[in-house]
């Protein structure tokens, strides 16, 4: 009975452990990111570090700086500008105008990825996206649609990394 109450006691933390904004886009230190380290076997720093090149070219980023080239790491770091639904309705005047940076850090047999600094750019302002709100004359709050949008295009950039990385180079 004690194993299972501590089995229980365990997956809740595990559940509730990490930080969300609105249920839906992980946060680090009340920071929207996403962010993992990840194994490819075999490739060294510089075959890593050319993927990673690579996938910036591909995606049309620019690379805004590449340093730390050390015998242990390299970071590839840019900027990733995209647009977003805000509202039910598909008008080009509710689309909200999203950035990111980008960081891919290389060493020998693994990377990570860091996508974070999250901004919402508007004519007038701009905001952090964990602050984000619409314009209070709207009386329109926090859109959680918006955001599961925004989780959906950031998996599907990650899926991109990963698959890159792990390409052969043959490929």
């Amino acid at each position: 009975m004690k194993k299972i109450l501590f089995l229980l006691l365990m997956t809740s933390f595990q559940i509730y452990g990490q930080e969300l904004l609105l249920d839906v886009l992980p946060l680090d230190d009340h920071k929207v990111v996403f962010k993992n380290v990840n194994e490819v076997l075999g490739d060294s720093k510089l075959v890593l570090t050319n993927k990673a090149v690579e996938w910036f070219e591909e995606n049309e980023l620019q690379i805004d700086q590449k340093m730390a080239q050390d015998e242990t790491h390299d970071l590839i770091s840019g900027l990733y500008v995209f647009k977003e639904l805000w509202g039910p309705n598909d008008y080009p005047e509710l689309y909200k105008k999203i950035q990111c940076r980008i960081s891919l850090t290389t060493k020998n047999g693994r990377y990570q990825y860091k996508i974070f600094n999250f901004v919402v750019k508007e004519p007038q302002q701009e905001s952090q996206l964990e602050i984000y709100q619409m314009d209070e004359k709207k009386l329109q709050k926090y859109n959680p649609a918006f955001y599961k949008r925004i989780d959906a295009k950031m998996k599907d950039l990650i899926f991109s990394i990963e698959s890159k990385m792990k390409q052969s180079t043959n490929d």
